[in-house]
């Protein structure tokens, strides 16, 4: 198992890299490092499987023809992220001067309780109600090769649950599985942690570091909090903080853990630099979160619209409204299209 979850990891960590750095170069971002390149390439390429994913479960693609179309368009974007190696070089060489400044108490305090985390869900595995569905969901996509034209729960052919028709995060991960060669629930409860846990806390990473631009110390006990949160705060299994620690194979789990921090690190960008390119990202993040749970089709433009909003009144201007508004169009055709569906 240990060879699957490498395999896992260099396909998701190694394209959503070189995405990254396709996308930075397309809208022209530059000097934002290494971890800036994996979540927003990460981001891309959810984005890119909502577009694809559902037109094909509406028209009723086979899984087999999705795998081949996303793997396909995901490969491309790799290929022109590694077109871009001079961009890599000099990241890797503002690296090279600065590696001194993250090894702060901080920093290895939140590496030594991201390994614990780690470790700890990997001999602990913990199961609930929710995998008959959601993970079932993935294991029908491989074995009957419908996407969400089979009941998870029964295994009958009924019409899709229009409630989740929309946000197929499990696809996600029965796309990893039938590259890697393992089953869904393998890949779910095994080797996905190993993908989300690194993932969310490289976002916090970068929060830490547009909060305290100049202090590291401060950006590495940041960092560590953000552990101690998600390891010790959580009161209940169905709180944000409790998603990352025991079911981060979950769509809601990793919008809450991810997704989430994700929109507050670029609404962060956003209030300093008011771009184009900015506001694409976010516009991209937002996508990509619809992908994760029905619930983020209406839960971030609420999230956009209300920091849009407040920026506006402190710039004192309109125009963070209307790229707000222009960012969130995504999402509130996705929310039409469920109207349509449900009604």
């Amino acid at each position: 198992m240990r060879l699957e979850i490498l395999l896992s990891a260099g396909i998701f960590f190694g394209g959503t890299f070189f995405s990254g750095y396709a996308l930075r170069r397309l809208i022209k971002i530059k000097n934002e490092g290494f971890l800036f390149s994996i979540t927003a390439g990460t981001m891309l390429w959810w984005a890119l499987m909502e577009l694809i994913l559902v037109p094909m479960t509406m028209l009723h693609v086979s899984f087999q023809s999705f795998v081949y179309v996303y793997s396909a368009a995901a490969a491309v974007l790799t290929v022109c992220g590694i077109c871009c190696w001079k961009d890599i070089m000099e990241d890797g060489k503002m690296l090279a001067k600065e590696w001194r400044k993250y090894l702060t108490f901080g920093h290895l305090a939140a590496l030594g309780f991201i390994v614990y985390q780690l470790v700890y869900i990997h001999h602990h595995m913990y199961l609930e109600w929710d995998d008959t569905y959601y993970v079932n969901l993935a294991n029908e996509a491989v074995y009957s090769n419908q996407i969400y034209w089979v009941y998870p729960e029964t295994g009958s052919f009924p019409d899709f649950d229009k409630r989740y028709v929309l946000s197929l995060w499990p696809i996600f991960y029965a796309w990893l599985s039938k590259l890697i060669g393992v089953i869904p629930t393998i890949m779910a409860h095994t080797i996905l942690p190993w993908l989300v846990i690194p993932l969310a806390y490289m976002v916090y990473a970068l929060i830490g570091k547009k909060l305290f631009p100049e202090d590291s110390q401060l950006q590495g006990m940041f960092l560590a909090m953000a552990v101690l949160l998600h390891l010790f705060m959580s009161g209940q299994h169905t709180a944000g903080l409790t998603f990352l620690s025991i079911t981060p194979w979950v769509g809601k789990g990793v919008l809450a853990a991810v997704l989430l921090p994700m929109l507050f690190l670029l609404v962060l960008r956003v209030s300093r630099k008011n771009t184009y390119k900015e506001w694409l990202l976010l516009g991209i993040s937002g996508l990509g979160g619809c992908l994760l749970s029905s619930m983020g089709i209406m839960l971030i433009p609420v999230f956009i619209g209300m920091a849009a909003v407040l920026i506006a009144v402190q710039k004192r201007t309109v125009s963070y409204v209307l790229c707000g508004l222009a960012s969130c169009l995504p999402c509130l055709v996705l929310g039409l299209y469920y109207i349509y569906l449900t009604h």
